[in-house]
């Protein structure tokens, strides 16, 4: 179901996590007092709020993030626990897109509406539509889709923010303000890897944003891609990241289920789907454990 009027409450501050706060603006340009006192409440808020933010982020485009994200969702959405009987309260997991092109919109809204186990909205890169959402009690896990390719200033100083100055990248910002937890997928062709430590080594860490590795897009089943499987685990253990322990593998009936209108969770029963449900799964169960 798409949510466009989310219910708002009003969350009460603690401020028992001030570190992480203090911690989140270094390197950022945060130095006022005022923007110091933003970074305080937006962490003060996040221990009062239920739901938890999770973004799916990497620097690069094509490395699966929107498939990530609603597949997630999907199986986050399947395993929530129902609090309540109304069938019109808001459901436990929302998808969020804030794409400009609206990529999990469209996905979404080509999925029959009673095989949707989550609720959707597409900000469109809109500012302030998601804080409304995050703060409804009835929401537990936002699941936060981001554009294929991250808008950063290429001339930007190790330790300053290096993403842009535009709406896209402003939307990125508001929902890095308030992540919990950011899951960053990588494939085993290096094309990735690089955007990948960018993304946790310029974006993530600078603001304690904590992140969880995601190897995809793994062609099972011969020894080459065995052997590339290995090194992209030896890179990312390398630099200490951490990661689900297991690929998402590379499976057809992935490729047509954007234009199919289909998740994981309701692909026609076969081995391979069955197969295809347990990576997305997994990663819906290492988050939990993350989070």
């Amino acid at each position: 179901m798409r949510t466009d009027t989310p219910n708002v409450w009003q969350a009460v501050r603690d401020p028992s996590n001030r570190l992480r706060a203090v911690k989140s603006t270094e390197g950022l340009g945060m130095s006022t007092p005022t923007a110091l006192s933003t970074a305080i409440d937006t962490a003060a808020d996040a221990v009062a709020r239920t739901a938890k933010v999770i973004v799916v982020i990497q620097q690069k485009g094509g490395a699966g993030k929107s498939t990530i994200a609603v597949n997630t969702a999907a199986c986050a959405g399947r395993s929530a626990v129902m609090s309540n009987a109304d069938e019109s309260a808001g459901a436990p997991v929302v998808a969020a897109g804030i794409d400009v092109q609206g990529t999990l919109e469209k996905w979404c809204a080509g999925v029959r509406e009673e095989a949707l186990p989550f609720d959707f909205v597409v900000t469109r890169s809109k500012l302030d539509i998601l804080p409304s959402i995050i703060n409804d009690p009835e929401r537990r896990r936002i699941i936060v889709d981001t554009p294929g390719f991250l808008d950063v200033d290429p001339d930007a100083e190790w330790g300053a923010d290096p993403l842009g100055e535009s709406r896209t990248a402003d939307a990125l910002r508001e929902v890095l303000e308030v992540a919990d937890l950011a899951i960053v997928p990588i494939t085993p062709s290096k094309i990735t890897w690089d955007e990948c430590e960018y993304t946790i080594e310029r974006v993530l860490k600078p603001r304690g944003i904590p992140f969880l590795v995601v190897i995809n897009m793994h062609d099972p089943g011969k020894d080459k891609f065995e052997t590339q499987l290995n090194k992209v685990k030896a890179w990312i253990d390398e630099r200490n990241y951490p990661r689900v322990a297991d690929p998402i593998r590379r499976y057809t009936i992935h490729e047509h289920a954007y234009e199919n209108g289909t998740l994981v969770t309701e692909y026609k029963m076969s081995g391979t789907a069955l197969k295809a449900r347990e990576d997305f799964m997994r990663v819906a169960l290492t988050m939990e454990q993350m989070l």
